[in-house]
């Protein structure tokens, strides 16, 4: 089975770019399987449900708030990353439009793959800097 990872957040907003920090990382594994694509979405948004077009299993790593000590990662299903989503929204997201919205949208014109992982890790610090706080 095909596999893409896809790490998302902005690098120049601290923990935020914890998702692509993990795609560089990544890059460098000398014994990544040869039917693993790794992409760097960064923030892109809506254009996210397009990189899940025609992919059997999709792992997604992106930062998420989730009132839990910085570092603490935890898997989660759709229907949770819709509720990360309202609260966002309550609190103010860091991106215009969330993963949530591209999942969504992605239901919407069935281009959802087989199998979707979703793994958040809490942020301690998303002010305007490069790199990641640990």
């Amino acid at each position: 089975m095909h596999t893409l990872i896809l790490g998302l957040g902005n690098p120049l907003r601290g923990d935020d770019g914890v998702g692509t920090a993990v795609i560089a990382n990544l890059r460098n594994h000398p014994d990544l399987p040869p039917d693993v694509d790794l992409v760097d979405g960064g923030t892109a948004g809506l254009e996210t449900a397009v990189l899940l077009q025609s992919r059997q299993k999709v792992i997604i790593i992106d930062a998420a708030d989730m009132d839990s000590p910085p570092g603490t990662w935890r898997r989660f299903t759709l229907a949770e990353a819709q509720l990360l989503k309202d609260e966002a929204q309550m609190r103010g997201t860091l991106h215009n439009v969330g993963l949530a919205e591209a999942l969504a949208l992605a239901e919407v014109l069935q281009i959802m793959p087989q199998t979707l992982i979703i793994f958040g890790v809490q942020p301690e610090n998303v002010d305007w800097e490069e790199g990641l706080s640990t």
